[in-house]
């Protein structure tokens, strides 16, 4: 199980759903960043990532992935609250996007400040804007999202398992939806699967107050609200070796996953150094 290996032949597929409810108007503690931007900043950051792991060469990304969005709260284009893919531009609309698809469709490209000392601005993508407002359809948005998964993992049965990816703030407000707790719709979810194994399912939870953080926890002791109930619709990780725990910092019963890294370094002026550079999935 999770053993298969990401190619073009069986590519992945990672769907993050992606809160934009009203409380993500909320700035961070000593920031004038709101969590939705900072939701948005990263997820583009991830994005990016995605390319660089992928690409055969400078500038061709190889389909290794299929990538969702899926915003919910306000919807921007369809309007009113709900669930909508979160691309925009000429990927509008779109459920799932393959990486050279992704590559060559950025809604727009901003230049952000060099982490190197006196280095020029570095271009960077954008695919994602931050919105909010509205309320939390958090079950909606596993509903929709599972739709598109189910239909993946069936048209790629020998691939890796779909990765799904909640990223969120606040309360869900929509349990139960269509009869269903957020915990059986979460269930449905990790029930689709793959020969390799079910879909995993992870959820990043935002809070504007000071923290240290917590990763892979192994329990819902201490978490704030709403973690105890995203603890609870998480999948139990696969055991990992002396190695793992102390790169991962977790233990045999933390909520997570984990998959086969490795490091790779990329040419001097192929691409912006970032702080997500130099580790990738295991690609084939």
């Amino acid at each position: 199980m999770y053993e298969r290996d990401i190619s073009r032949r069986d590519p992945g597929c990672v769907v993050f759903l992606l809160d934009r409810s009203d409380s993500m108007k909320s700035t961070w503690v000593n920031s004038q960043e709101t969590l939705a931007q900072g939701a948005a900043r990263v997820l583009n950051e991830i994005l990016l990532e995605l390319l660089f792991t992928s690409q055969g060469e400078p500038g061709k990304a190889r389909h290794y992935f299929d990538i969702g969005i899926f915003g919910y709260g306000l919807r921007p284009v369809a309007g009113g609250e709900g669930v909508e893919p979160a691309f925009g531009g000429k990927l509008a609309g779109q459920p799932l996007v393959a990486l050279p698809d992704l590559r060559d469709n950025p809604i727009a490209v901003r230049e952000t400040p060099s982490v190197d000392i006196g280095a020029p601005p570095s271009r960077v993508p954008v695919w994602v804007e931050p919105v909010h407002g509205y309320r939390t359809p958090m079950c909606q948005a596993v509903a929709v999202a599972g739709a598109h998964v189910y239909e993946w993992a069936n048209a790629h049965p020998d691939s890796f398992p779909p990765i799904i990816i909640n990223i969120t703030d606040g309360m869900v407000t929509d349990s139960p939806y269509e009869g269903a707790s957020l915990e059986e719709w979460a269930q449905r979810l990790v029930n689709i699967q793959t020969s390799d194994g079910p879909t995993l399912f992870f959820n990043i939870f935002l809070s504007p107050a000071a923290s240290n953080g917590v990763l892979f926890p192994a329990t819902d002791y201490g978490l704030p609200e709403p973690g105890p109930q995203l603890f609870r619709i998480k999948q139990p990780a696969a055991p990992a070796d002396d190695h793992q725990r102390a790169e991962h910092r977790h233990d045999g019963g933390a909520r997570g996953a984990r998959v086969r890294l490795q490091r790779r370094r990329h040419h001097a002026g192929q691409v912006p150094r970032s702080r997500y550079q130099g580790r990738r999935t295991r690609l084939s």
